[in-house]
C-alpha cells in the first residue's frame, strides 16, 4: 500500500493542456530576469534573451529538449539539504518517511498568556530550543524575526540564534535582506562550519523569492549570483496568488506554479549542474473581500494534488508547502487549517512539510501550537508508511485459529507489531469519557501548554563553545559600525 505520492487527480488531458500552457508561458510570455550575468548564461545556452527589457523566453523545442534530459535520480548532492527550495533527494530517507520543517521567519510571537507580541532575540531563541527538543521535527528553520536588533543586521542575528541554541537538528537561516550583508555572512558560516567540523555549505545558504509572475528582481538575482560564485547555493521560492499576481482560476494558477518551477529548474542547471527537476506547490488565494492571503483553504490542497501529479508526469521531485493557519490562535481553525492541507501534500508526493508552530499564516508563531504540532506530525508520519500486505500481516494462521468471536489482544502476533502498525499519541485523547472526567479533564492545548513549559525550563543546548560564539558576535559588530555608521 502506498499512501505518499499516490494521488492521481488529473486526466491524461488535463495534464497535457496544463504542461502545453506551462511550456507556453515559458515560450511566449518568457521570465524577467534581473542580472546580465544570469541573462548570458541562459542566452548561451539557446534561450532567447531580450537584453533591453531582461524577458528571457524558452522556445518549446528547447524546453521539451530540456525535460528530456532530466534525470530520474536526485543529484548526489548534500548541501541541497539547506533549503527546502532545493531538491535534496535525501529529505524522506533520513526523516523516517517526511521531512518536517518547524518555523519560517515569524515576526510575532504568541506567548503562553495568549498575548501576541513582536519576536525578540529571547522569543527567538526559546523558540529554537522547544523546536529542537521535540521528536518529531527534524530540521529548523528561523524560529522568530527579531524586533529588537536593527531590521538590516537581522539575517545575521537570526543565524547566531539558529546555531546557538540548537544541538540535536540542523538549524538555520538563509534569509539575506541585502546584498551589503553578504561578505558577513559568508564568515560568519566558515567560523560556525569551523567549529561543527563540517562544510560551510551546510551553514552558508540564501533563500530568494522569484516574484510572481515570472519576475526573478534585480536584488533577488543579485544575492542568487553571489552565492552561486562563491560556491554556496541559494534556493528560489515562488508564492502566486489566485486572484491577484495569477488568474483567478485554478487551472491557470497551476501553469503559473509549473511555468517558474521549471524556469528555476533551469537555472539550477545551468549553475548547480542539478538533473533533477524540481517542482514546487506554494500558492495562495486572495480574499476578495478583505485582501488577505489565506493559506488554509480548499483551493490551496487542490492546487498541490494537481502540481503533484504533474510532478510525477515529468519524473520530478516535488515541495508542497502546506501546513499553515490563518487561524490568530491555537483553537480548532488552526488544527483545521494544518490538516486540510498536510495530508493533501503527502498524497501529492512532497519530500516535506514546513512551517510547524505556525499561526496567522506565517506571520506568528506559538509554543503550544509547536507541541500540538509536533504531537501531529507523528500521526503524518505514520500515514506516510502506509502499511504493508504479505504474509505476516494478513495473519491468516492466526485468524483461522481464534476464529468466529475470538480476542486477539493476548496473541504473540499483537505483541510484536502493535507498536509499529498503530500510532501512540502522547498529547492526544486516549481515554474513554468517564476516564477524563475522573481525572483533570485537560484537553491536547492544556498539556501542550505544560510540555512546552517544562522543556523550556530544563532544555538548554549549547550549539556552539563560547569561543565560536565571541568571534561570531565580532562579526556582527563589524557589520553593524561598517553598515549602520
Amino acid at each position: 500500500m502506498r499512501t505518499w505520492s499516490s494521488a492521481e487527480v488529473l486526466t491524461p488531458a488535463e495534464v497535457n493542456l496544463l504542461h502545453d500552457q506551462a511550456l507556453a508561458i515559458l515560450a511566449e510570455i518568457g521570465v524577467h530576469v534581473g542580472h546580465p550575468l544570469l541573462l548570458g548564461l541562459l542566452g548561451d545556452l539557446g534561450a532567447q534573451v531580450d537584453h533591453k527589457t531582461r524577458v528571457v523566453r524558452f522556445p518549446r523545442a528547447w524546453m521539451e529538449q530540456f525535460l528530456s534530459e532530466a534525470s530520474d535520480e536526485y543529484d548526489e548532492d548534500d548541501s541541497l539539504i539547506v533549503s527546502c527550495t532545493l531538491p535534496y533527494g535525501k529529505r524522506r530517507e533520513y526523516a523516517g518517511g517526511m521531512e518536517t520543517t518547524a518555523g519560517t521567519y515569524p515576526q510575532y510571537f504568541l506567548g503562553f498568556e495568549g498575548r501576541c507580541r513582536p519576536h525578540t532575540l529571547q522569543t527567538a531563541a526559546d523558540m529554537t530550543r522547544l523546536a529542537d527538543a521535540l521528536p518529531n521535527i527534524d530540521r529548523l528553520g528561523v524560529m522568530g524575526s527579531p524586533s529588537d536588533v536593527p531590521p538590516l543586521l537581522g539575517p545575521l542575528y537570526m543565524r547566531l540564534v539558529a546555531w546557538k541554541h540548537a544541538e540535536r537538528k540542523l538549524s538555520g537561516c538563509g534569509e539575506v535582506r541585502d546584498a551589503r550583508l553578504i561578505p558577513y555572512i559568508f564568515e560568519m558560516g566558515r567560523i560556525f562550519a569551523d567549529y561543527k567540523g563540517e562544510p560551510a555549505s551546510r551553514y552558508t545558504f540564501a533563500e530568494v523569492e522569484l516574484l510572481s509572475p515570472l519576475r526573478f528582481g534585480a536584488v533577488e538575482a543579485e544575492i542568487f549570483v553571489r552565492f552561486w560564485e562563491a560556491g554556496y547555493k541559494a534556493g528560489i521560492g515562488f508564492m502566486p496568488t489566485a486572484g491577484a499576481s495569477a488568474p483567478v482560476t485554478l487551472a491557470a494558477t497551476a501553469t503559473v506554479m509549473i511555468a517558474e518551477s521549471l524556469f528555476v529548474s533551469v537555472l539550477y542547471r545551468a549553475c548547480y549542474g542539478l538533473r533533477k527537476l524540481y517542482l514546487q506547490a506554494n500558492s495562495s488565494i486572495l480574499d476578495m473581500r478583505s485582501g488577505y492571503f489565506p493559506f488554509s483553504r480548499p483551493e490551496r490542497a487542490l492546487l498541490m494534488l494537481a502540481v503533484g501529479q504533474m510532478a510525477r508526469h515529468y519524473r520530478a521531485g516535488l515541495w508542497a508547502s502546506a501546513v499553515h493557519s490563518d487561524s490568530k490562535g491555537v483553537d480548532i481553525e488552526a488544527g483545521y487549517g494544518a490538516s486540510f492541507n498536510a495530508i493533501p501534500a503527502v498524497m501529492a508526493g512532497t519530500l516535506g512539510l514546513e512551517c510547524y508552530g505556525l499561526v496567522s499564516n506565517a506571520e506568528a508563531n506559538s509554543p503550544v501550537q509547536l507541541v500540538v504540532d509536533d504531537e501531529y506530525l507523528g500521526a503524518i508520519k505514520r500515514f506516510c508508511a502506509s502499511f504493508e500486505v504479505n504474509g505476516e500481516t494478513l495473519a491468516w494462521d492466526l485468524l483461522r485459529e481464534r476464529g468466529i468471536g475470538g480476542n486477539f489482544l493476548d496473541a504473540e502476533h499483537t505483541a510484536r507489531h502493535f507498536r509499529c502498525e498503530h500510532w501512540q499519541p502522547g498529547l492526544f485523547s486516549r481515554e474513554p469519557l468517564n476516564a477524563w472526567l475522573s481525572g483533570e479533564q485537560k484537553l491536547a492545548a492544556d498539556l501542550a501548554r505544560e510540555k512546552a513549559e517544562a522543556i523550556l525550563g530544563d532544555y538548554h543546548p549549547r550549539g556552539m563553545d563560547e569561543e565560536t560564539e565571541k568571534a561570531l558576535r565580532e562579526v556582527i559588530g563589524r557589520a553593524r559600525r561598517e553598515l549602520l555608521a
